[in-house]
């Protein structure tokens, strides 16, 4: 009988190269839902927790936080353990608070904060105006928040506010700018922009020069 819909796992090999996962310790990997991340830039949250913020020493600790309520990504609480985690998404369990970014070595990592996060940084990648000469930008995970001033410009960060989601802050995209490069091979690497030539930036890192998309670079 012919086996319907995709499977509910995957092979460790294929598992976004991103993440520090053992290559001998599991066969199968947890597939993530679709949601905001792109499945190659993001983990499902149970083993999130498991293998990168290793709170949870298995799946049955991890999946008791998440089903039981303990665990809230921007803000929301999540009881779907493959809901999908990635730059930038702020976890919070009971009352400690995680950032998910990246490490040194350019893979996927949690940094706690000592203090609540109530906001999030958030890339705007693109803009469009819809009726009534309302903005609506598309941020770098995949959702959208109205610009009601329509001051924001593609390439640009804004900080959101996690309780309604609300711009706090702009952070412009321009040259002399800190960034941190978020996408490809030198994601987690950070630097001031030293030049902006269309849809590419050079970051100096170290006093070396690093090309790099300018929609992999998020402004700090």
């Amino acid at each position: 009988m012919a086996r319907h819909g995709e499977s509910k796992h995957f092979k460790r090999s294929v598992v976004t190269d991103l993440a520090v996962i053992p290559r001998k310790k599991y066969k199968y990997y947890i597939r993530q839902y679709p949601g905001k991340h792109d499945v190659k830039h993001s983990m499902p949250l149970r083993g999130f927790i498991r293998d990168i913020m290793k709170i949870a020493n298995n799946s049955k600790e991890a999946r008791y936080l998440i089903k039981g309520g303990f665990v809230k990504v921007d803000g929301k609480t999540i009881t779907e353990e493959k809901y999908s985690v990635g730059f930038n998404d702020v976890i919070q369990i009971k009352n400690s608070y995680f950032i998910a970014g990246f490490g040194s070595n350019g893979k996927i990592s949690a940094s706690e904060s000592s203090e609540p996060v109530n906001s999030k940084h958030l890339k705007s990648m693109s803009k469009r105006y819809i009726k009534g000469g309302k903005t609506i930008l598309s941020l770098h995970d995949g959702t959208n928040i109205l610009d009601p001033e329509g001051k924001v410009q593609a390439g640009d960060t804004i900080v959101m506010s996690l309780k309604d989601r609300k711009i706090e802050k702009i952070i412009p995209f321009e040259q002399g700018r800190e960034v941190m490069i978020f996408s490809g091979k030198n994601a987690g690497k950070k630097g001031k922009i030293s030049k902006i030539d269309g849809d590419t930036a050079i970051i100096d890192v170290d006093g070396t020069g690093i090309s790099a998309k300018s929609d992999a670079c998020i402004p700090l």
